[in-house]
């Protein structure tokens, strides 16, 4: 079934790359070249009406599929061409689904797949169970953290994140390395590097409040983005920069998103040109924290933000 998997994965990884002009201009062409062939690898048979019921209606509200299981529905499905961004609608979706009593309301533009797990009485970001991006990981990665969605886990009530921990075993089987940014920071290696020296994001774990530096002698050297394209940075701050202009060529981050940023927080991005701010090829301004931690936890924000899987992102760290 894995094997079948990541063989589905891979060839929606090319349609996207191939189709994506026409993709991104249709919900309904988004939905049948991408969204249904995944659901059928994922044992959701989109023809079958006993597992798959589309524009499913419950009140005044609907959803354009709900996973069934034998007591009821498994998960509200929210389906959205290519591309738009999935930031705009997670509010509302999460709201009314919480409203109806669906546990697991799930969004997607055929490339990002977002559930959430209505049952945590917390903020929305903190209810995210499954963050993924086709194009943003290698496809075995994805397939992983897809298992979310596979039919007979649902059907159990309570599915298992299966991603996390079997990635998590299958780094220890390896026996990584873990680098050492400063006294709090460590960073654990996977075995899906692109390169000696890459490590992903998501593996920085930020405790201090200096990355890298003189006193530790690891600096970032390229930073390596989802679309594959590889850059040379020479500093903490070079890494938000380089993911918001990611984000601003793929068509995730506007200016109409500006201010940008976490509650109770400076803002990441923002219209306003002040000292200590660099401007972007938007118009907008990215805050230059002086901390490696915030440097890092604001990328990090904003590719959250925009749907895009932080180990899709690779930095290389040299001395």
């Amino acid at each position: 079934m894995l094997d079948d998997l990541v063989g589905v994965i891979e060839k929606l990884q090319g349609r996207i790359e191939q189709y994506r002009p026409a993709l991104s201009q249709s919900e309904a062409l988004t939905r049948y070249a991408l969204i249904d062939p995944l659901l059928r690898a994922l044992g959701w048979d989109t023809a079958d009406p006993a597992l798959v019921t589309p524009e499913y209606r419950v009140g005044n509200k609907s959803a354009d599929y709900a996973l069934l299981k034998s007591d009821g529905v498994a998960v509200f499905l929210e389906a959205k061409k290519l591309d738009e961004n999935l930031a705009q609608h997670r509010s509302q979706v999460v709201a009314y689904t919480s409203e109806l009593g669906i546990r697991y309301p799930a969004l997607t533009n055929g490339n990002e797949w977002e559930v959430y797990d209505n049952s945590q009485l917390v903020p929305i970001d903190q209810r995210r169970i499954l963050s993924v991006s086709l194009t943003g990981a290698p496809a075995a990665v994805n397939a992983l953290k897809l298992l979310l969605l596979w039919r007979p886990n649902l059907a159990t009530g309570e599915p298992v994140a299966a991603g996390e921990p079997i990635l998590a075993a299958t780094v220890a089987a390896v026996d990584p390395p873990t680098a050492t940014v400063d006294s709090q920071t460590t960073i654990s290696l996977s075995n899906q590097s692109p390169g000696e020296g890459w490590i992903p994001l998501a593996y920085i774990q930020t405790g201090g409040n200096v990355i890298g530096g003189a006193a530790t002698g690891l600096r970032p050297s390229a930073i390596r983005l989802p679309d594959g394209r590889e850059i040379s940075i020479s500093n903490w701050w070079h890494v938000p920069r380089e993911v918001a202009e990611y984000l601003i060529r793929t068509g995730k981050l506007t200016s109409d998103h500006c201010p940008l940023g976490e509650s109770g927080k400076a803002p990441v991005v923002t219209v306003q040109h002040l000292p200590n701010r660099h401007e972007l090829s938007n118009g907008c301004s990215l805050t230059k924290k002086n901390t490696g931690a915030g440097l890092v936890n604001g990328a990090r924000f904003l590719l959250e933000h925009c749907g895009v899987d932080a180990g899709a992102v690779w930095l290389k760290l040299n001395p």
